[in-house]
């Protein structure tokens, strides 16, 4: 009868650092701050290294801000394309930035039209990303335009076939699991001890029922 008991107890034991792994394995990753810095690298338009700064881009173009919706640390802007220095891109496009000033973050104006120079850096579900380094500026700002002719050429028309890469549901899904990992780990962690705790119940009985 000593030998069950042990075996029960041990049996125990050995369910709760199972769920206990579990619920570290969710948390841990989620605990470890975000590293902190300040963004040092506006763009200036008058600046001496404007080719320089022009020139980072992974894709250019001008177009009008025509949405924005925020999740969480991120924002999402949506864009209307008139014409594109750099890259696929189609008559509509999404970019995103953080909404922090001190992660490097830049906002748009919704109805305001700009030069757009983007990143695949930190994208978060979007096309491209934007942040206060690069050289995006409004479309009203000569130098800079001047600047994107000489380094890429003239512009050309969006590109009809390119993917819009709108923010879609399937989106706003993805960057809600991102956003909810923790509540989503404690759900598998209670669907993993759900039958082990009936195991455990069962062996618990048969214990008993054998003393």
């Amino acid at each position: 009868m000593a030998i069950g008991a042990d075996w029960n107890g041990g049996m125990m034991r050995w369910l709760i650092s199972i769920l206990a792994v579990v619920g570290l394995a969710g948390v841990l990753p989620l605990s470890t701050p975000a590293p902190a810095y300040a963004c040092s690298c506006a763009y200036a338009p008058d600046g001496p290294q404007i080719i320089e700064h022009v020139s980072r881009a992974a894709s250019v173009f001008t177009g009008t801000a025509t949405a924005e919706r925020i999740y969480d640390q991120t924002a999402f802007y949506e864009f209307e394309v008139r014409e594109v220095f750099k890259g696929d891109i189609g008559t509509t496009t999404t970019v995103s930035s953080s909404v922090q000033g001190p992660a490097c973050g830049r906002s748009f104006e919704v109805g305001t039209e700009y030069l757009v120079f983007t990143s695949t850096y930190q994208t978060h579900g979007a096309r491209w990303s934007v942040n206060s380094c690069s050289a995006t500026t409004e479309s009203s700002n000569d130098r800079t335009r001047e600047a994107a002719v000489t380094v890429y050429g003239e512009p050309g028309p969006p590109n009809p076939g390119a993917a819009s890469f709108a923010m879609d549901a399937w989106s706003t899904a993805g960057i809600w699991i991102k956003r909810n990992a923790l509540l989503l780990w404690a759900v598998v962690a209670i669907a993993v001890a759900a039958p082990l705790v009936a195991i455990a119940r069962d062996l618990r009985k048969q214990s008993r029922s054998q003393r």
